[in-house]
């Protein structure tokens, strides 16, 4: 299996790497952090790296190239996991926090995909793409990081529908409030985040915060199987997307 995992050097990334890694599958885990992706290939043996940042207009190409170019044009699962988090308040909106955003979460993932597109059509390949339960649920000063996780879900939708005549299936997971580095990476203070996770906790039913497992296992049951399963947006979230 030919596995392309973006935003995997921390994190769910991190965490599906190591997973597929384990099964003996052929992993390509970029991200923006050289010395996080050389960590990780240090510790996964045989996996790939490459540096890519979603920001960037057109660094997708170097992944399509190596795709082609080493994988033979043939992949078997797409994982589109690169994001960031940012606070935006609408009084304070600035243009280039919300095109960030959409770049990131919109723009780069659907680019890279449709790059990728011969590639999983040789062989029947599969899209995961992860979202967030703030695409599913209003949270109040998260309306670009919001608003992109919810287009990202209605994009997993069109794609399902659009590629199912080549065998290509398309889902994605909306994780809810998980023990990740996000928000230490997208800029946050100490304060906020320790605010931003118990306000989190209270409001989750299940009582508890994510841990990259719970996300990791439902990744991993989609990755290895599910055969009759596309177009479907999956709540791992403890409950708070229903709260």
């Amino acid at each position: 299996m030919k596995v392309l995992i973006t935003g995997g050097s921390s994190g769910i990334g991190k965490g599906l790497a190591e997973n597929f890694h384990e099964k003996g599958w052929d992993v390509l885990v970029t991200g923006r952090d050289v010395n996080k992706l050389a960590q990780l290939a240090n510790d996964l043996q045989g996996i790939r790296t490459l540096v890519y940042d979603s920001s960037v207009a057109d660094d997708e190409i170097k992944i399509v190239e190596f795709i082609r170019n080493v994988w033979e044009n043939k992949l078997d699962i797409l994982v589109n996991n690169a994001g960031h988090v940012a606070l935006t308040p609408f009084g304070n909106l600035k243009r280039e926090t919300l095109e960030n955003m959409y770049r990131v979460h919109l723009t780069a993932p659907s680019l890279l995909t449709a790059g990728c597109l011969d590639a999983l059509k040789n062989n029947k390949g599969q899209i995961l793409n992860i979202t967030s339960s703030h695409g599913i649920k209003p949270y109040a000063q998260l309306m670009a990081y919001g608003s992109a996780k919810s287009g990202l879900n209605m994009l997993t939708k069109i794609w399902a529908l659009e590629l199912a005549p080549f065998g290509i299936r398309v889902n994605a997971i909306a994780p809810g409030p998980t023990d990740t580095p996000v928000l230490t990476n997208s800029g946050f203070s100490a304060a906020d985040i320790k605010n931003i996770q118990d306000t989190e906790q209270n409001a989750i039913p299940l009582k508890r915060r994510g841990e990259v497992s719970d996300i990791v296992n439902i990744a991993a049951a989609l990755a290895g199987g599910a055969a009759w399963l596309t177009g479907a947006i999956i709540p791992v979230d403890g409950g708070i997307s229903v709260s």
